[in-house]
């Protein structure tokens, strides 16, 4: 199914994109909520940000190996470029170290919640969204070299 903000990406590719444009600015009002000790809605908005998040990789991990993804992108001027590859490997990095450190957060802290905590939440919260928002940003620089240029 083809793209809806035209460019070469197909439905879920778009569907991703979008989605993660979004993600810092929802990831900033749990945040707020955790801020004004709205913990319980803060932890489920998180539990739905993640599982949202990882459908979408797993459903784009399947266009990428069974859709047209591929051959999209080999329409690319970037398509084989060492520039390209560069990209490929430093969004990777993120998207990886952000999933696996944000699942590493969400199960530690459930196994402490509602109890104090005793190591620091909100520091690695902040450093996994600063991970996450490099992750977006280099999945964008990517989007835009593979369907867009």
């Amino acid at each position: 199914m083809d793209g809806f903000l035209g460019t070469r990406g197909d439905f879920i590719v778009d569907l991703v994109m979008t989605v993660s444009g979004f993600l810092p600015f929802l990831l900033m009002f749990t945040f707020y909520l955790a801020a004004i000790g709205k913990y319980d809605l803060h932890k489920y908005m998180q539990i739905g940000l993640f599982s949202i998040l990882a459908l979408l990789v797993v459903a784009l991990e399947l266009d990428v190996r069974f859709g047209k993804v591929s051959l999209l992108s080999s329409l690319s001027p970037y398509y084989g470029t060492k520039e390209l590859m560069v990209v490929f490997i430093v969004h990777l990095f993120f998207a990886l170290s952000s999933l696996v450190a944000w699942f590493w957060l969400l199960v530690k802290s459930m196994k402490r919640y509602p109890k104090v905590f005793y190591f620091n939440h909100k520091k690695w919260g902040k450093i996994i969204f600063w991970d996450i928002v490099f992750m977006v940003i280099t999945g964008w620089i990517l989007y835009w070299m593979s369907f867009a240029a």
